[in-house]
């Protein structure tokens, strides 16, 4: 006696999973930093649809630009890696020197970037292609991890 059942039940079952154990924002600004302008709409539109408040920028300068400006109201930056102008581990540095505190979510499709990630400073990593759920479930535990460690 063989059963067989159909394979989209199995993957609908786990997505229902995966919303439930995701946590929800609640109205955090996050900082999303990535040259690929694909990259950065669809992962304002994730954030946005799951309680979080999002400010872009193209580059580890224009990272900058918008931190300066926005220091008291930022709660996290997630940042590419590999970008022109100003790199992932130049924006990670900048970043520091002004709030060594600062949650930090570096991505990239380059595994030996997550060396850049484990410089004891709670700079988290996410490999690329990441889902939505790991995406979120990083956010959550990097704020979680930032906010003790947090003097704005």
């Amino acid at each position: 006696f063989k059963a067989y059942l159909p394979a989209h039940e199995i993957e609908e079952s786990r997505k229902g999973k995966e919303k439930e154990e995701t946590q929800l924002g609640n109205g955090e600004l996050i900082l999303v930093v990535d040259d690929e302008e694909a990259v950065r709409e669809i992962t304002r539109a994730t954030l946005e649809t799951y309680g979080y408040r999002v400010v872009t920028a193209v580059d580890g300068t224009d990272a900058m630009a918008q931190f300066i400006e926005r220091r008291n109201e930022i709660a996290l930056v997630v940042t590419d890696m590999v970008m022109p102008y100003m790199d992932g581990a130049a924006t990670i540095r900048a970043l520091r020197k002004i709030d060594p505190g600062l949650g930090i979510i570096l991505v990239s499709g380059l595994a030996q970037n997550a060396e850049n990630a484990s410089d004891g400073q709670g700079v988290a990593f996410l490999p690329k292609p990441y889902t939505a759920h790991e995406l979120l479930q990083a956010i959550r535990h990097t704020l979680d991890s930032a906010g003790e460690n947090r003097h704005v």
